[in-house]
């Protein structure tokens, strides 16, 4: 047995609320950021509350694993509880660390990727079928967040890749499962962090879809 865990078998739960864990804390942090609106305690949990396991939901909902795995534990709520805590005693100091944001969005949409697409292949769904769990997965509990802040979710507008750093990394943990189950979630989440932060160190943007040339990124000017 080695010492990464085996996804294709099942998903830790040490895993599992990570990725919950720090979801929340990136959804509670939107709220405590957010200068044009002032939410109170009940809209940062909401916030907190859907990032943590909105997507999760989704996948559930999606692959037919009912009641929700995030509701069979009191674990995975007690988690989402600790993360808003940890925001509301520390989340102005964690805000200034702007890298430590970038990480922190960086890991969550990985986790959720690589979490998403193993359970869908453990549902004994195709390979593509599992990869878009995976994405929606990575992309719906932000998505949520936007509806509750009457605002568009940015991955439907010319923003940062990240809905197609969710699909790359679905895809290498798809490959890299074939060859070794073992290392494709660490596979998944070194490709989402270096993707993400090679993204925004370039400043990569979707370009607007406007024919074939829509279907590719752009630098944004500065």
């Amino acid at each position: 047995m080695g010492i990464l865990p085996d996804l294709a078998s099942e998903t830790p739960l040490w895993l599992a609320l990570t990725t919950v864990g720090v979801n929340a804390v990136v959804g509670a942090l939107r709220a405590q950021v957010d200068d044009d609106r002032h939410w109170d305690i009940v809209g940062l949990s909401t916030f907190g509350v859907l990032m943590g396991l909105g997507g999760g939901f989704i996948r559930d909902l999606l692959i037919g694993n009912l009641p929700v795995e995030s509701l069979r534990t009191p674990w995975y709520l007690t988690t989402v509880i600790g993360a808003i805590v940890v925001v509301l005693v520390f989340g102005q100091r964690l805000a200034r660390v702007r890298i430590l944001v970038a990480g922190l969005n960086a890991l969550a949409l990985g986790l959720f990727a690589i979490v998403g697409v193993a359970y869908a292949l453990r549902a004994d769904l195709p390979v593509i079928s599992a990869m878009f769990v995976g994405v929606v997965s990575a992309v719906g509990g932000g998505v949520l967040v936007s509806v509750m802040k009457d605002e568009v979710p940015g991955i439907l507008l010319t923003s940062a890749p990240n809905a197609l750093v969710a699909l790359l990394v679905t895809g290498v943990y798809a490959l890299v499962d074939v060859w070794d189950p073992q290392i494709a979630g660490l596979a998944g989440i070194v490709t989402a962090v270096v993707a993400h932060f090679a993204a925004r160190q370039l400043g990569l943007r979707t370009r607007r879809a406007e024919g074939p040339s829509g279907l590719l990124l752009t630098r944004s000017k500065k």
